[in-house]
């Protein structure tokens, strides 16, 4: 409230002062946050930001604790302390170096890829939640060769080109362009409807500054 209050006069004076703590999953900072924040700052540049990486789960629990003015999480379970300021649809891909004997497919079932070497990330992210409901229903089991919570470690494995791993278009789009990785879709439904969430306290007079970085970032 205090830190509210204070917004609120700076706002007053034209958001000439601001401090906005964001907690994010890996996946979302190599392009599209950390460029958002640099654009935010040549229309404020009094305005601070504080940002942390950390799994879906506890980027939400951030959020519902008050540690935080914005989460931002993949595919995050509904929390009745936590609202979504956006939902941005970004569905899972089998990701590869594009030497990689699969990388021609034009579409992969789990299922296809599961006989491979591949990497996964811990259960505290969204993306195992989501492979691990798709295994459930098809009744796979995954042997992987890495388990992580590094997104980078992710990207390294499927580029050293004898595994794939599984992530959002986005989280590799920069390699994609530079033609070190394929993004093949999936042909599993439950893993096509994945988002990346922009989470908020359920309730919460929002300071003036995390106001409009929310659209910002909308």
């Amino acid at each position: 409230d205090q830190e509210r209050v204070h917004s609120e006069i700076d706002d007053l004076k034209g958001l000439r002062r601001g401090h906005i703590r964001l907690c994010t999953v890996e996946g979302v900072i190599a392009d599209g946050l950390t460029r958002a924040i640099a654009t935010f700052r040549e229309r404020f540049s009094g305005v601070t930001f504080h940002l942390t990486t950390m799994g879906t789960e506890h980027v939400v629990g951030a959020v519902r604790d008050g540690d935080v003015d914005i989460g931002i999480a993949f595919t995050s379970n509904p929390d009745p302390g936590v609202s979504y300021a956006a939902r941005f649809r970004d569905p899972l891909f089998a990701v590869m170096s594009p030497r990689h004997p699969l990388a021609t497919k034009e579409r992969l079932s789990l299922s296809e890829v599961a006989s491979h070497p591949i990497a996964i990330p811990e259960k505290s992210f969204g993306i195992r939640t989501l492979l691990d409901a798709r295994c459930r229903s098809a009744r796979l089991v995954l042997r992987p060769t890495l388990v992580t919570n590094s997104i980078e470690a992710l990207r390294g494995f499927a580029r050293a080109g004898n595994g794939v791993t599984f992530l959002p278009r986005m989280t590799v789009r920069r390699e994609i362009e530079f033609g070190l990785l394929t993004a093949v879709p999936l042909s599993d439904r439950e893993l096509q409807h994945s988002s990346v969430d922009v989470c908020v306290l359920r309730g919460r007079k929002l300071p003036a500054a995390v106001v409009e970085f929310l659209n910002h970032l909308e």
